[in-house]
């Protein structure tokens, strides 16, 4: 495939996922381009820069954390399992909330301290 080729002419068409098999439809509601899927979560590795379709990588890209971007807006962060390029993706308004949640718990089981001295900082926190 050329780098310059685009991956699908219209970017509002169905596709399947590569992740999960499932089909995925068009956005309804709240913008013009899908470019993750909303019942697992999954991209694929196609841009270098937004929109420009101009990677060779094509990795499956795999939803790592949420992020809350300044204007409050709610971000999808992905990393691809075939080169670990991190992008950022906009949370759609049909993206399952099961799997939403379940990264932002999964994110919070990953801390990089125990979670016991958190714990103790908030009750310190009370008593003092």
């Amino acid at each position: 495939m050329s780098r310059h080729k685009i991956l699908r002419e219209n970017p509002g068409e169905s596709f399947i996922c590569l992740s999960c098999g499932k089909a995925v439809t068009p956005l309804t509601t709240g913008g013009m381009h899908r470019n993750h899927c909303p019942h697992c979560l999954c991209s694929v590795h196609v841009d270098l820069l937004p929109g420009d379709r101009r990677s060779s990588c094509r990795g499956v890209m795999a939803p790592i954390s949420l992020w809350v971007r300044e204007d409050g807006e709610c971000s999808v962060l992905h990393r691809c399992r075939q080169c670990g390029v991190i992008k950022s993706n906009r949370v759609a308004a049909d993206d399952s909330e099961s799997m939403l949640l379940s990264i932002a718990v999964t994110s919070l089981n990953r801390l990089p301290f125990p979670v016991d001295n958190l714990k103790n900082t908030v009750n310190n926190r009370r008593t003092g």
